[in-house]
């Protein structure tokens, strides 16, 4: 479902960034710059959105003299920018008031930077240049404590760390309010403090490492302000997003969407909600863990189904289609009927298949991805079923012959092979009873479920090589329940 998700994406970008509305001349934007050692060529000013995309909203001409200005009659919005300059180099600036204008040299972009016109962008460079200053001081001590060794060296070094976090902490208070402190704070990881007790034993150290864990998870978000819409337009924002569901999250369902459920209650503002579900969502519909695409479900269905007003009709009436098929085919759930007979015609019911465990794969004859599995499974099979593990192959392809041939060709003889032909006895017509895209979810072939002892589904989509392995995990869970 690639296209799917590309086409949700593109919406997004659409709705989120094409409907600024035209302004008057008070609401233009007019960015002036002159860098030395440019010249005579094209310089961009973009947005991020996210860390790895950027929306590019103006281009402008760099004359003889390295000058240049962006303008133009529509508002920007507000939010971390870039001028990206020739050859792969280029220069964040802080997009808030949009008129003003500034100086630097391609030698130094940061450290000979001047502006006028943005107290943000002066305190976003000032900064920079003050705490580049102090590392390069920091950089020297470290080299001379490292050929000295002595004590002075050691404790001038130190100082110079002390005066650093000073600094940053002063400043930060001192400039409290403005969008680049919120920038700052935003890319700050959370600092954990010192375990208060002793670590003795192997116990000792899993509480300290379990109070480190719960402390960082749950004072992750304090540095950023979720109701800020302007952090949206950051590097930073889609890096905690997936550092915070991919590292500090359990990855079962319920677990992601309760997380998701805890943030989303305070992202109010409409651009960074709908960017914010966007990408939870996507995350999960074709998830790389196992089981965890009911997380997809739960969120389509309260902040796509359930906040229509936030999204196109389209987009709504997709995500309910896609509900439909997959909330059915859930970890947990009993596994829908699938008709099919046999090679001698007989009716094959899923239900009556004796076995601890069931692997239903489902291909077409004429796939190559289920040429290149057929054999894998063929040879596997053998150690499957001492197991008591029962494997039904069900192809897609309605034609006998190929089918028969199929089975022939890989010895699938000793599975269960169904195909869903059935000759209606009044008749003696073929009849086909399986919507297999539809009622399981199979838009490529193969496909592969595995089923409980009661045909329920306990995995979906699991590579062949996994199936052993993944099975006698199960097992060992059961006997531990």
């Amino acid at each position: 479902m690639k296209h799917y998700s590309k086409q949700i994406f593109l919406f997004l970008l659409v709705l989120v960034f094409g409907t600024q509305s035209f302004a008057q001349t008070p609401s233009s934007f007019s960015i002036k710059g002159k860098i030395a050692g440019l010249k005579d060529t094209t310089v961009f000013l973009a947005h991020y959105f996210g860390y790895n995309q950027q929306v590019i909203k103006d281009t402008a001409k760099v004359d003889s003299y390295g000058q240049f200005q962006f303008k133009g009659t529509k508002e920007l919005p507000e939010g971390l920018y870039l001028i990206a300059l020739p050859k792969g180099k280029y220069l964040d600036v802080v997009i808030g008031n949009t008129n003003f204008s500034f100086e630097t040299d391609t030698t130094n972009l940061i450290g000979k930077m001047k502006v006028t016109g943005s107290k943000e962008n002066e305190l976003f460079f000032g900064f920079q240049q003050e705490m580049s200053s102090k590392f390069e001081k920091l950089k020297q001590l470290d080299a001379m404590r490292r050929q000295k060794k002595d004590a002075v060296s050691e404790a001038a070094f130190k100082k110079q760390q002390a005066d650093i976090e000073t600094f940053q902490k002063t400043w930060l208070e001192q400039n409290k309010g403005s969008f680049v402190v919120k920038l700052i704070k935003a890319a700050q990881e959370p600092e954990v403090p010192a375990y208060g007790k002793p670590i003795v034993t192997k116990a000792d150290s899993a509480a300290m490492y379990q109070f480190q864990f719960s402390y960082y998870k749950s004072h992750f978000w304090d540095n950023f302000d979720l109701g800020d819409e302007r952090l949206m337009r950051t590097p930073f924002y889609q890096k905690k997003l997936e550092r915070y569901f991919e590292d500090l999250t359990v990855q079962h369902a319920d677990s992601i969407s309760l997380e998701a459920d805890k943030i989303l209650a305070k992202v109010k503002g409409r651009d960074i909600r709908r960017y914010t579900i966007y990408k939870i969502t996507s995350s999960y519909e074709n998830p790389k863990i196992l089981g965890v695409d009911g997380a997809f479900v739960h969120m389509a269905e309260k902040y796509y189904i359930g906040e229509p007003a936030l999204w196109d009709t389209s987009t709504v009436r997709k995500m309910k289609e896609r509900i439909t098929i997959l909330k059915p085919l859930l970890n947990g759930k009993p596994f829908p009927d699938m008709y099919l007979t046999d090679t001698l015609g007989r009716e094959i019911d899923i239900r009556r298949i004796p076995a601890d465990y069931t692997v239903v794969f489902i291909y077409d004859p004429e796939c190559s991805h289920c040429r290149e599995s057929a054999p894998k499974l063929a040879k596997m099979y053998p150690a499957l079923k001492q197991k008591n593990i029962r494997v039904l192959a069900a192809s897609i392809d309605r034609s006998a012959p190929k089918w028969k041939k199929f089975i022939k060709e890989f010895k699938f003889e000793p599975m269960i092979n169904g195909v869903d032909i059935h000759k209606n006895p009044q008749t003696g017509k073929e009849e086909y009873y399986t919507d297999f895209k539809n009622l399981f979810d199979v838009y490529a072939t193969p496909v592969i479920y595995v089923l409980d002892k009661d045909k329920k589904i306990i995995a979906k989509r699991l590579p062949l090589e996994q199936i052993e392995d993944f099975i006698d995990f199960h097992k060992k869970q059961n006997i531990k329940k």
